[in-house]
Formats: C-alpha cells, sequence, structure tokens
C-alpha cells in the first residue's frame, strides 16, 4: 500500500467498537480552526486523554477523537444529534436491510460487523421514540368522532338498524330480556348524544349533565369496590361482571376479597380518572408504556433461548441482539403503518403488519439461525402465540399500573 487515509489508519489502529464510525465522521468534517485559550495538555500528535501517541485520527487506546470541539455552536448540536440518532450515515445504513432483509444486520453484527450499523441498543432507543412520539404526541389512535356529532339523518339510520338488529337477534333465538338490555343499552346511548346535540342546549346544562353522569358512575364503582360501605346489606355480593354504567362492566370476582386499604385507595384513583374523563389513565399509561415496552426485550430473548436451548454456540447475549433488532423493527414497522393509516384501510394497515412480521420472523430464523423451512414456520408459530400471551399479559399490567398511578 502506498498510501494512507484517515479511515485506514483508525482501523489498522485497532480502533474498533460502535462509535467509530461517529468519531471517523467527525474527524472528517471541515471546520474552522479558532484561537482558544484552552491549549491541550499534550503536544500535536499525542492523545490529550490519555498521552498515546496517535497513529489516525481515533486514539487506539482509549477511543478518544483527536478533535477540537472550539467551533461554531451548530457543529456541537449536530454531534449530539448524530450520537442519539446516528445522522451521519449509519442510520440510514441500517433501516433498509433492517426492514427489507431479515437478520442480515443481526447476522452481520454478531459476526463482527458493527462499525457500519447503529448499534442495536441504540437502534432500539431511536425507533422507540419516534413510534411513542407518533403515537402519543401527535395522536395516532383514534379519529375523535362522538356520538354527539349525528345528524338527525344519521340519528334515523340508527335507530333502524337497532330495529333490524333486534328483529334478527329475534330470530336468532335470543331471549327477548337480553335483547331488551341490548336495546336498553344502544338507546341509551343515542338518547345522551341527542341531548348533547340539542342546539338549545345550553353549555352549563351540558356540563351539569355530564357531572351528573360522571357522579353516577363513580357510585356504582363504590358500590363495586365498597360494597360494605355503598353496597345494600339486604342483597348479595355480586359476583362476575357487574354493569357500573352503560355498557361499563367491571369484574367484581375478587374485589370484595382485596384488603380495604387497596379498595379506598382504588376509588380515589376511579374518581380522579371519571372527573378527567379519562385522561388521567391515558397520560399514565402513556408514560409506562415505553417501560413495559423495555421489559418485555430480555423476556422475548428468554423466549429465543428457550426456543434454541440445544443448540451450541448461541449466547443469551445473542438472542438479545435479535430481540432489540426485532422489536426495533417492529416499532419502525408500526410507526409507518400509524401514518399509512391516513390514506389507506385500517385493515389493509392491519393486514399488512402481520404479514411483514412474520415473514421477518421466518427470515430472521432462516437468516441468523440456520432453520429450515418448516422449523422456521413452526418458531414462527410457537413465538406467535407466547408472544401474544405476554403482550396481553403486559398490557394488563399496563392497565393496572396506569389505574394505580393516575
Amino acid at each position: 500500500m502506498t498510501g494512507s487515509d484517515p479511515i485506514s489508519d483508525a482501523v489498522i489502529a485497532d480502533s474498533v467498537g460502535g462509535e467509530l464510525g461517529d468519531s471517523i465522521q467527525a474527524s472528517k468534517r471541515k471546520k474552522r480552526e479558532r484561537f482558544t485559550a484552552f491549549e491541550a495538555p499534550t503536544p500535536a500528535g499525542v492523545c490529550s486523554n490519555c498521552s498515546t501517541p496517535l497513529s489516525g485520527p481515533v486514539c487506539h487506546s482509549c477511543g478518544q477523537t483527536a478533535d477540537t470541539y472550539h467551533r461554531p455552536i451548530w457543529d456541537l448540536l449536530m454531534d449530539v444529534l448524530d450520537g442519539l440518532l446516528g445522522l451521519e450515515g449509519r442510520l440510514w445504513r441500517t433501516i433498509p436491510p433492517l426492514m427489507l432483509q431479515p437478520g442480515k444486520i443481526t447476522a452481520d453484527y454478531l459476526s463482527g460487523v458493527r462499525a457500519r450499523y447503529v448499534m442495536p441498543f441504540r437502534l432500539y432507543l431511536t425507533a422507540s421514540v419516534l413510534f411513542f412520539l407518533l403515537i402519543f404526541a401527535l395522536g395516532g389512535f383514534g379519529d375523535g368522532s362522538d356520538l354527539s356529532d349525528l345528524t338527525d339523518e344519521q340519528r334515523a339510520a340508527v335507530e333502524s338498524e337497532l330495529s333490524t338488529l333486534d328483529e334478527d337477534l329475534a330470530a336468532e333465538g335470543m331471549p327477548e330480556v337480553d335483547r331488551e338490555r341490548i336495546a336498553a343499552i344502544a338507546e341509551s346511548g343515542l338518547a345522551q348524544a341527542e341531548a348533547l346535540a340539542d342546539a338549545n342546549l345550553s353549555p352549563e346544562a351540558r356540563a351539569q349533565q355530564r357531572q351528573a353522569g360522571r357522579e353516577e358512575m363513580k357510585l356504582e364503582f363504590r358500590r363495586a369496590l365498597l360494597p360494605e360501605i355503598y353496597g345494600d346489606a339486604e342483597e348479595e355480593p355480586a359476583e362476575g361482571p357487574i354493569d357500573v354504567a352503560d355498557g361499563v362492566m367491571v369484574d367484581a370476582a375478587g374485589i370484595s376479597d382485596l384488603p380495604l386499604e387497596i379498595r379506598q385507595a382504588l376509588v380515589v384513583r376511579v374518581d380522579r380518572i371519571i372527573d378527567s374523563d379519562g385522561a388521567t389513565l391515558v397520560a399514565s399509561m402513556q408514560r409506562w408504556a415505553p417501560t413495559m415496552m423495555f421489559f418485555l426485550l430480555p423476556i422475548y430473548a428468554l423466549m429465543l433461548a428457550f426456543l434454541h436451548f440445544y443448540k451450541r454456540g448461541y449466547f443469551f447475549y445473542d438472542h438479545l441482539v435479535v430481540s432489540l433488532h426485532f422489536h426495533a423493527f417492529m416499532l419502525f414497522l408500526l410507526s409507518g403503518l400509524s401514518l399509512a393509516a391516513y390514506i389507506i384501510p385500517g385493515w389493509i394497515a392491519v393486514f399488512i403488519g402481520l404479514i411483514w412480521s412474520n415473514w421477518y420472523l421466518y427470515r430472521l430464523h432462516r437468516t441468523v439461525y440456520s432453520h429450515g423451512r418448516f422449523t422456521s414456520i413452526l418458531r414462527v408459530m410457537m413465538l406467535d402465540i407466547g408472544y401474544f400471551f405476554l403482550l396481553s399479559f403486559a398490557l394488563t399490567g399496563l392497565f393496572v399500573v396506569g389505574v394505580m398511578t393516575s
């Protein structure tokens, strides 16, 4: 070799690791030299941090970049963004193969090809920030429609549909008492929508009506949580789901067995949730959702380890890297689908997500674990079932934690 360049020098100097790409790219940028009152403690060509002679732009002993930080503030801000997101190229070299070549960057990373890609944990953090920003900060769920938006024609159509539904249920043999209950719930919701949509109803009357509904709901919850205080002594304790409001069911089984202090604390939090129309519960669940997703990472890695316990040469670290890449892929996918749902039907977005995620898992097992077609499909099915129950349990826990911290 007749010449050298900074990248070759850095590699020859054994400067390896996930931060190498960032450091080299940072050192290659053109920066204006400025006079500074802070002089380096070592002469030129010697690392300012550990005093090791340099053979390239990165110290091969401590990994510090041989660079000056006395430059425009904009460059420092770009360094911060680069450190968080890998904006200097590695993020854009990572996402395409992550999404379109399942298992490639995982196999490369575990084989030692690492400097060109974003580190697995940083990649997951980037995907997580993007996902929760879109879903929570930008209101990715729901279209904000409300029954109070019904017009006269729409209310007439709803009443016609209710009549048709009642006839169909009767034809299927549903008892009249059950059909009357369904009709009462539907008609109650329609009546509330009509009352709210009434142009002659003043804002004060609407507020009073909403507050009366909240108080009724709080009373029903108190009867369910504290039957010894708010219940009727002549009535038997409720068993199974009870109707605390129009169509709002609470499973009372086991609630009365909880300690009184816990049930009293629940009443306080439920009152707070109802008074805020659920806003405190939603905010609390949003706050804890990233933590829940973080704890799913090692659990999913354990599931992978269980499926490959007989394979030699695979360690928990390897399964954890697979889990990080898979969850990063899922978060990027869900972020994209949440945006696509504004221009395509929701069921198409769900269908794409199911097909793409299962194809990803299949190819990941083929690429990373070198399984055959049949065994890969079998493991995808097992992981789907296991992850469904895991996610259901996690969402239930998220709801409980959301209620307790509201």
